[in-house]
């Protein structure tokens, strides 16, 4: 959220507590027993979310939200009963035992600097520089007039500091004195310096250098200038044909027959008028939902990864690796290091791609990235705190080129479903076994700390909607729906609390549908703001469909264009966050590593359909 005076945006790799700067103790309280309760429905009760008097959103009912009707307010001044839980710990920061949110919390107070600044630190780390300094000034150092520990703490050490009155004059004496001798030493030292060495120089130089000043005098060795030296100026903005130029200063020409423009200002690098197309709105215009059509590509295998679409990685170590935490494992093992992995990041996807994607007419990008991007536990084999980084890099991209991402929290801790891509493959410990409930609690913690952030004016325009979890559960054996439920309900709560209500504020929340079927969350969470359904819709981890390559067509429309369209009726926004025109699973590791295929019939004893 907006802070006022200097603000430096709050990212969650930098430790935002002086005596805790690595691990985030997950304080969540999450109830997955007694949501919902017996005889209740999963509906916010009428007049729970009432929004307050001039809330953003209150009330109204847009175009740009045409998903859901009036948007519920501050969910932490308004808990309804059937959540069955105590506010989420890290709501307050005066909660003894917990962790405080940077975002949320009325009683949070600005507190010192861990890097030795004089000027104290709001809630997100950013300096107060406006009406606390301009009071302290104006009172001339007399007390405390803030009420904080940091305020105290500067009084005592203006005051230990301060000269005595009765030696003012006696400083004032000495101070005369240095400076009179400082001028003097110009005098002799400086002057006889600048008349018989410098000035002598240039004068026995300037006859050869007048005429052609060594080339560069017409045309700047070939560069524009800028009219402040011999610095050239780059373009800022261009379209179809441009020359872009990237941070290494390496050039590419920019092809968009859309009518798409790029745009990068280093003197405002937050510029947001780029548009990937010319029918897509610029980045600092809101997104028309249910008008703008969203035309998007998963950059998944880039900073989660997965055998089937990062095979080159995995193959070196077949079979033996598996999913991300043997594979890191065995890199480890070889190299005594995860270099590969970062190579691996900064060459998967480049600044070029995002502009290709905008080329090719798409307008949004779904980029998956896994909970190590934030931290690891002891004991954890992941890269940590690296991928961070990159996805920072494709933000950037992404403003430059007019693109809106979807972040997608691919993989969390315990593992949501058991698969490869979750990080770790076998048994499901989220809201599953010993440790289920732990590890949901820790998930909650890391949808706050990228909540936060994407909720920030600097990239919530570019960051629009947020996929809290990717595909948790198989079945209801394993994570009952009462469970999912909850948790979906206290990650709405710690969304909104971070970014606010009504559209611009915090992103679109999209939660997935857990293989229950799209239609059975008619009615979920009713009222909540921006609250979207997401499906992923593959015809290749199913049942092959033995028929000709031109039955194909007709399969997508036949299969789910009926319950989309009444789940957007009747939930409200529902999308396919994954999709593939893939006919068949034949492909490397698409089933995962050793899996077979279904079409070539080695997959769990499934009949051959290939030739």
């Amino acid at each position: 959220m907006a802070h006022a005076g200097s603000h430096v945006p709050y990212d969650p790799l930098v430790p935002q507590d002086h005596d805790d700067g690595h691990h985030l103790a997950a304080s969540s309280s999450l109830n997955v027993n007694t949501y919902p309760p017996s005889g209740s429905s999963t509906s916010l009760p009428p007049g729970a979310y009432l929004p307050p008097a001039g809330a953003p959103g209150g009330g109204t009912h847009s175009y740009q939200t045409p998903y859901r009707d009036t948007p519920s307010p501050d969910p932490v001044q308004h808990q309804p009963a059937e959540f069955g839980a105590p506010t989420p710990g890290f709501f307050y920061s005066d909660q003894p035992g917990t962790r405080a949110s940077y975002a949320s919390g009325p009683s949070l107070a600005s507190r010192g600097s861990a890097y030795g600044s004089i000027a104290p630190l709001d809630a997100r780390g950013s300096a107060v520089l406006d009406d606390q300094w301009a009071s302290r000034t104006a009172s001339g150092h007399s007390g405390n007039k803030h009420g904080t520990a940091v305020g105290t703490d500067l009084y005592e050490k203006d005051n230990l500091y301060e000269a005595p009155r009765a030696k003012s004059k006696r400083k004032a004496k000495l101070w005369a004195i240095v400076v009179v001798c400082a001028l003097i030493l110009i005098a002799v030292i400086v002057v006889p310096l600048y008349f018989f060495v410098f000035k002598k120089k240039n004068n026995s130089g300037s006859g050869s250098s007048s005429g052609s000043n060594n080339g560069h005098s017409g045309s700047n060795n070939g560069h524009t200038t800028s009219g402040h030296g011999n610095t050239p100026t780059v373009e800022t903005w261009g379209g179809d044909g441009s020359l872009v130029t990237k941070d290494d200063g390496t050039t590419f020409v920019y092809n968009n027959t859309f009518g798409g423009y790029w745009v990068y200002d280093p003197v405002n690098p937050l510029n947001e008028s780029a548009r990937a197309q010319a029918d897509s709105p610029p980045l600092n215009q809101l997104w028309k939902w249910g008008d703008d059509q969203i035309y998007g590509v998963n950059l998944g295998g880039w900073l989660t990864l997965e055998p089937f679409i990062s095979p080159a990685l995995y193959q070196p170590f077949a079979p033996r690796a598996v999913d991300e935490w043997t594979l890191s494992e065995l890199i480890m093992e070889r190299d005594g290091n995860l270099n590969a992995i970062e190579e691996h990041y900064k060459t998967f996807i480049v600044e070029e791609d995002f502009a290709m994607i905008a080329a090719a007419g798409l307008n949004w990008v779904r980029i998956p990235i896994s909970y190590w991007a934030i931290e690891t536990y002891p004991g954890e084999p992941f890269l940590a705190r690296t991928s961070w980084t990159y996805f920072l890099k494709a933000i950037g991209w992404a403003r430059k080129y007019g693109i809106r991402i979807n972040l997608d929290l691919h993989a969390v801790p315990g593992s949501q479903n058991g698969w490869n891509h979750s990080g770790r493959l076998g048994p499901i410990n989220f809201l599953n076994g010993v440790m289920g409930v732990a590890n949901a609690q820790r998930t909650l913690d890391y949808i706050r700390i990228l909540a936060e952030f994407i909720s920030q004016p600097e990239y919530r325009n570019v960051i629009p909607f947020f996929g809290i979890i990717n595909e948790p559960g198989i079945n209801m054996n394993n994570i009952p729906r009462g469970a999912i439920e909850s948790f979906y309900a206290e990650a709405y709560k710690i969304i909104r609390t971070a970014g606010g209500l009504g559209n611009g504020n915090g992103p679109v929340i999209s939660i997935h549908e857990a293989y229950f079927g799209i239609g059975s969350w008619v009615g979920y969470l009713a009222g909540a703001d921006r609250l979207a359904l997401d499906q992923h819709t593959y015809l290749v981890f199913q049942d092959q469909i033995n028929q000709p390559v031109t039955a194909f067509p007709s399969v997508p429309c036949d299969s789910w264009s009926a319950m989309t369209a009444a789940s957007l009726n009747g939930f409200g926004l529902t999308a396919a966050g994954e999709w593939s025109f893939a006919i068949n699973d034949c492909g490397l590791y698409v089933n995962a590593v050793g899996g077979g295929t279904r079409y070539e019939g080695t997959f769990d004893g499934k009949p051959r359909l290939g030739d």
